[in-house]
């Protein structure tokens, strides 16, 4: 198994649209923004050539996300041969940023494709292998959820080969998956014995997730979450400080890093990693259907330990005892705002 972790939208994008014209069978491409401006051009472009060359090349975007596209650079891509489809469920985003090529590699993780995304932090892992096959069904689920009715593969995931391997797929929020990733989190969370690093742009946790954290702190697991000090929404800049003053109380490291970060990752005990779309929010926890990696290899734990670090070396430290009464009396409102509303897209 091959792997390489990039670390911001536009490094990941240069390697996506290089395996996008070189695909010689299959592209399937779900993603939850894709803008129709010079950045999503350049995919558009790709894709459509793709589908030109005999490539079969499906597309699914989500209806709120992608909200804007224009529907004539979706009638392009119709037109070179591509399926286009678009994902809309009642109050649940489809999340997940997935690419796979020729069903052998695939990219997955949190990167949107459009100019304001470009040089935002953010993480998407490169991989191949077993898992390649776990995507590939969770994409052709969400494929006939959608509409589709092409039989698009013969290559069935077999979990007892796959988990032989160190890297695991999570599709969360497809069929009787709503749960998932409540069941993974409290597990590492309860199970933690020495550090816990989050790595999130939005922070508005369900009660479980931050009980969770207290009874990890009283055990004496070191915890630490690293934030944007800005967002690309103000209203969550307000819920971000709320949240991070009250777990701040109870004993969480927080950091604050210069620049938009949109990364969403986690590392247990430096041995057990995640890469994936999820938010550590009530939107992505309760109602998002998302997609992620998580990995015991010791290779990508190190290169994911090795990127956290350096971010959480130019951040810093939120002092909750320095937090002024004005940002008290504005972002302890908000934060209920959203709690009471927690519906609001995100990217």
């Amino acid at each position: 198994m091959k792997h390489r972790i990039f670390t911001t939208s536009e490094k990941a994008w240069i390697p996506m649209l290089r395996d996008i014209s070189e695909a010689k069978k299959s592209i399937y491409f779900e993603m939850y923004i894709l803008c129709d401006d010079l950045a999503g051009n350049r995919f558009f472009v790709e894709l459509a050539r793709a589908a030109e060359r005999g490539v079969k090349v499906i597309v699914i975007l989500d209806i709120i996300g992608s909200y804007d596209i224009l529907s004539n650079a979706v009638g392009r891509l119709k037109a070179s041969g591509a399926e286009v489809l678009f994902s809309s469920f009642l109050f649940r985003r489809s999340h997940r940023k997935i690419l796979i090529i020729d069903e052998m590699v695939a990219f997955i993780g949190g990167v949107n494709v459009g100019k304001k995304y470009a040089r935002w932090k953010d993480l998407q892992i490169r991989v191949t292998g077993q898992v390649v096959l776990a995507i590939l069904q969770s994409f052709i689920k969400m494929y006939k959820r959608c509409g589709g009715h092409d039989q698009l593969s013969n290559n069935k995931y077999r979990p007892g080969v796959f988990k032989k391997t160190k890297l695991w797929f999570l599709d969360h929020g497809i069929g009787r998956k709503r749960h998932l990733f409540r069941k993974y989190y409290e597990e590492r969370l309860n199970n933690a014995q020495k550090s816990i690093i989050f790595v999130t742009p939005y922070l508005f946790p369900p009660r479980w997730f931050i009980a969770c954290i207290h009874q990890a702190l009283i055990r004496g697991v070191e915890v630490e979450i690293l934030l944007p000090k800005s967002t690309d929404y103000w209203i969550i800049n307000g819920v971000n400080r709320s949240f991070a003053s009250c777990l701040t109380n109870l004993g969480v490291k927080i950091y604050f890093t210069q620049g938009m970060n949109h990364a969403k990752a986690m590392i247990v005990d430096r041995r057990e990693g995640i890469i994936g779309s999820q938010n550590l929010d009530l939107i992505s926890l309760n109602w998002n259907i998302e997609a992620s990696v998580f990995f015991h290899e010791p290779d990508i734990v190190r290169d994911l330990l090795t990127i956290i670090e350096d971010w959480k070396s130019g951040a810093k430290p939120f002092n909750s005892k320095i937090y002024s009464i004005f940002f008290l009396w504005y972002d302890i409102p908000t934060a209920f705002f959203l709690r009471l509303f927690g519906f609001l897209p995100l990217e």
